[in-house]
């Protein structure tokens, strides 16, 4: 059934096509080959910028270049600063879930842990003695 609706949808359009060819084929006779041309505005040149102004447009660009790469910089380093902090997030806890979970193969070192060591306060020296050292 949607064979049927597509085959008559294909009649249909080559139908339309011939009707529109033979309309053509009829203008270009009835009319003959005087084709009607629209008038076309004159075209002028450009107006010529004086030197001030070419240089003024210039700058303009330039500087606009130059806050764009400046833009750029900034955004790049944005994303630097949270590709590189994600990157040790996810890293320490991998770091830290593989103390807890099998990491399917992978051979991960275990978290190092420091221990500061607890140091006895130095005796005060009397204030004499620490201006004669």
């Amino acid at each position: 059934m949607a064979d049927t609706s597509k085959i008559a949808v294909a009649y249909i359009s080559a139908a339309i096509q011939r009707a529109v060819s033979a309309a053509w084929q009829f203008a270009v006779w009835a009319f003959g080959e005087v084709a009607v041309q629209a008038e076309l505005p004159k075209v002028s040149a450009p107006r010529r910028l004086s030197l001030a102004d070419q240089w003024t447009y210039l700058n303009d660009i330039v500087m606009g270049a130059a806050r764009r790469a400046e833009e750029a910089t900034r955004c790049h380093a944005s994303a630097t600063q949270q590709l590189d902090l994600a990157q040790y997030a996810l890293t320490s806890l991998v770091d830290e879930l593989s103390s807890v979970m099998d990491m399917g193969g992978r051979v991960r070192r275990r978290a190092t842990v420091h221990v500061l060591g607890v140091s006895h306060a130095p005796a005060i020296l009397p204030i004499g003695e620490a201006i004669a050292a």
